[in-house]
């Protein structure tokens, strides 16, 4: 089993952590580069900067702009430590399916959303994505393109910055698996047209019908297709 980008954090913040706690990382003494620790614990920068930032919020480590990085062991309660979306870079297909399961709830309260609250601008919008979808055709690249502007627009319609705000830092993982959801269009070509031109078209006519219900109920049913490949 791979392990988990989250369960490597933790694993070079218990060994930074000792490191510090033995002198073997002395008070004062400037942290290697993000490279250097890299190199040092065999992980991914994503993993370190996870692990270097849990140091931080326990009081470990202060990190000067400019400067770098520097053992300080301040007396700070720990607090709960949660791990950062940025930590989790897809690693395997269960990493995708959990995305989708996080969009499902996350995209279909959007939709449900959006369909209280668009404007002629937005629906303009929305019935721009769609048509790149059709023109680009669902063995172009440029599909994606659609794709990702069609959900995009969505998430825009809903009107809530903090959702947006959200979405963005979602993004990458979502086009991984939008990228591994295109890849069996050419081997299905059944699931290329349904989950490519006809969910959309579902999503969007429920929208533009301010039918909430149905609008949460397309999106989910879009996302969550996906998973069902896989299992």
């Amino acid at each position: 089993m791979v392990a988990r980008p989250a369960n490597l954090s933790n694993a070079v913040y218990d060994k930074m952590k000792d490191a510090v706690d033995s002198g073997e990382f002395p008070e004062g003494l400037k942290l290697p580069t993000e490279n250097a620790l890299c190199e040092r614990y065999g992980v991914s920068r994503p993993v370190v900067r996870g692990a270097m930032e849990r140091l931080r919020k326990e009081g470990y480590i202060k990190t000067v702009r400019g400067s770098g990085s520097f053992v300080i062991r301040e007396h700070v309660t720990p607090t709960p430590f949660a791990p950062t979306l940025g930590e989790f870079a897809i690693s395997g297909i269960g990493d995708v399916i959990q995305c989708q399961e996080t969009r499902m709830a996350f995209e279909g309260e959007m939709a449900a959303l959006a369909a209280e609250r668009w404007t002629d601008e937005e629906m303009a919008e929305l019935d721009s994505a769609l048509a790149q979808i059709h023109s680009d055709g669902l063995d172009s690249v440029g599909t994606i393109d659609g794709d990702m502007r069609f959900h995009a627009a969505v998430v825009k319609a809903a009107k809530n910055e903090y959702a947006a705000a959200v979405y963005e830092v979602m993004k990458p993982q979502i086009l991984v698996g939008m990228n591994m959801s295109k890849g069996l269009y050419p081997l299905l070509p059944e699931f290329a047209r349904r989950h490519g031109i006809e969910e959309h078209k579902a999503i969007l006519d429920a929208i533009r019908a301010r039918d909430v219900e149905g609008a949460r109920r397309e999106m989910r049913n879009h996302i969550g297709f996906f998973g069902d490949q896989f299992k």
